[in-house]
């Protein structure tokens, strides 16, 4: 924990400031605490700096499904630790239309860490500082990978129950709050931290075009595969995510390529998510795969409904995107002026998909 994350820290239980008690450890050459006692003198608590990391889920005030899905999920990112530079495009195709640009001298949150890849994005991105939390253990992996960078801080916390005050320019939340036992109640949870500018992000599975999953997948997963030990879901993961790497690498990805040269070819089966995948070795597919098996909840969430949220948040008129046809992208903000730049930069993408379409591929015309 950098010493500048007091600054900003509030109790979850009364939101004033804390203190670090006399006796905490720093790491060798740095002023990184390691170890150490957050106080808190106005409702007399006290939580642990363990690892570098400050801990700040009371889980008395979380919901116990929230817990378990964390924990879940920690296994996972130990499971799978690497940071990958495919991750940075695969972050800025999710959050589109928002731009590397646009994270430059910002506070930033992001709720839903897992192993900090998204965090480092941000960071060298030139953000002011990110502040990124995740319920569960998988901090440690985060703070392992991104600890040692000047203007991020992993911080264990609830997204429901988060230890600061409304005072962030971004927050943003990509494949996690779909995962929680309220999704909604994540979503405004992150909502009322925003600042009166500040502006919102979040990236959820949709319902739309997953109803193989929530019929076939989502039984099999509650029933089964999120209850086995994380050796076994891993050689299980492993064993299927082999047919869909070679569908994506070997189909899904040639037939989009022949498509670009013959539009009349019909589409294949969940093709574009498919293509989208197949940049990604097998190590990432496999990790996908167990992602999905593991979770203890997952919600499809349908358009309607998300756009919901952000009227329930008093972010109006929120800028809504299909990403690869089987999950939704929403962006709003407090500042009318960012918010009108969101929408016609997603009118410009859109336009120029559309001529694409309409337009012979460029390695047809070569």
């Amino acid at each position: 924990m950098k010493l500048s994350a007091l600054d900003y820290l509030l109790c979850i239980h009364c939101m004033k400031p804390f203190v670090l008690l006399d006796g905490y450890a720093t790491a060798p050459d740095s002023q990184e605490v390691i170890t150490g006692k957050l106080h808190c003198n106005s409702c007399n608590r006290d939580y642990d700096v363990r690892g570098g990391v400050p801990r700040l889920v009371d889980e008395s005030k979380s919901h116990q499904t929230d817990i378990e899905t964390g924990q879940s999920f920690a296994t996972a990112w130990k499971t799978f630790p690497r940071m990958d530079e495919r991750y940075r495009q695969q972050f800025f195709d999710w959050i589109s239309p928002v731009d590397p640009e646009f994270f430059r001298d910002k506070l930033v949150l992001e709720c839903g860490c897992g192993k900090g890849r998204h965090a480092k994005i941000v960071s060298e991105c030139g953000a002011k500082m990110i502040f990124a939390v995740d319920i569960g253990d998988a901090v440690e992996v985060a703070y392992q990978n991104t600890g040692h960078l000047p203007n991020v801080h992993i911080i264990q916390a609830d997204i429901e129950n988060m230890p600061f005050a409304p005072i962030f320019d971004m927050a943003f939340s990509l494949g996690v709050l779909h995962h929680m036992n309220s999704p909604v109640s994540g979503f405004l949870a992150m909502s009322k931290k925003l600042n009166d500018q500040g502006t919102i992000c979040a990236w959820v599975y949709g319902r739309e075009n997953n109803r193989w999953l929530i019929r076939f997948v989502n039984p099999a997963r509650v029933a089964i595969t999120s209850k086995l030990s994380p050796p076994l879901l891993k050689i299980l993961a492993g064993l299927m995510a082999l047919p869909v790497y070679l569908w994506a690498h070997l189909v899904a990805a040639p037939w989009t390529r022949m498509q670009e040269k013959m539009p009349a070819l019909p589409s294949l089966f969940y093709q574009r998510y498919m293509t989208y995948i197949a940049r990604f070795d097998f190590n990432e597919i496999h990790h996908i795969v167990y992602d999905h098996l593991s979770a203890p909840v997952a919600n499809y969430v349908a358009r309607h409904y998300f756009e919901d949220w952000f009227s329930e948040a008093n972010l109006p008129n929120p800028v809504i995107r299909w990403h690869n046809q089987n999950s939704w992208t929403g962006i709003s903000s407090h500042n009318p002026q960012i918010l009108s730049d969101m929408h016609k930069r997603m009118e410009k993408l859109l336009a120029t998909d559309a001529k694409a379409a309409a337009l012979p591929s460029q390695s047809s015309r070569q």
